[in-house]
């Protein structure tokens, strides 16, 4: 009887265990078949700027590796949005300042009737202090109001110049209002 119960106990176990990893594996395979169906644009495997296609849902997805700069004459456009008429946008990013402070994300319009110097900010946010223990794992979001013409994104290091690292997803609403999305690669 004690060995007719040891069996049952031994099947039960195996059974339950078998049932528990079939779970992790249908977990697993999910997620990495959603991984993989992403799209991400990367600055630094570009030699020369290039124009982006955005999905059919309306989404882009850019990561970026770069320094930014301190004089605003100069800024480091990373990204060129080119819209018909003005647009709503929403924003999400992770980022990596190397431990360093400072760091302000922007965006500028320049309005295709503008003076090629002219440009009126459209978007800024002071990043805090981040690393890599962050990226990846704390995300930033909000909503921008681009202008009709150009929209330029890029990284203001403040009085210095900074490293940093960042990945942006846009979402557009009205992909219709899109002209062109330009992501150009890294000027150090």
């Amino acid at each position: 009887m004690k060995k007719k119960f040891l069996r049952i106990a031994a099947l039960t176990l195996i059974l339950a265990l078998s049932i528990a990893c079939t779970g992790c594996k249908e977990k697993n395979k999910s997620v990495k078949t959603s991984v993989s169906d992403e799209k991400i644009y990367r600055q630094n495997q570009l030699k020369e700027s290039k124009e982006l296609t955005i999905s059919e849902d309306g989404t882009l997805e850019v990561e970026i590796d770069s320094l930014a700069k301190p004089d605003a004459q100069k800024k480091s456009v990373f990204l060129a949005i080119q819209l018909k008429e003005d647009a709503d946008i929403a924003i999400q990013y992770t980022y990596d300042t190397y431990g360093k402070e400072g760091a302000v994300f922007c965006c500028d319009a320049k309005d295709s009737n503008m003076n090629e110097t002219e440009q009126e900010p459209v978007y800024a946010m002071r990043l805090v202090q981040s690393s890599e223990e962050n990226y990846g794992e704390i995300w930033q979001s909000g909503g921008i109001f681009l202008k009709k013409g150009t929209n330029l994104f890029y990284l203001n290091g403040g009085d210095q110049t900074l490293p940093y690292r960042m990945t942006l997803k846009l979402n557009f609403f009205d992909s219709q209002k899109i002209e062109s999305v330009v992501l150009y690669p890294t000027k150090n």
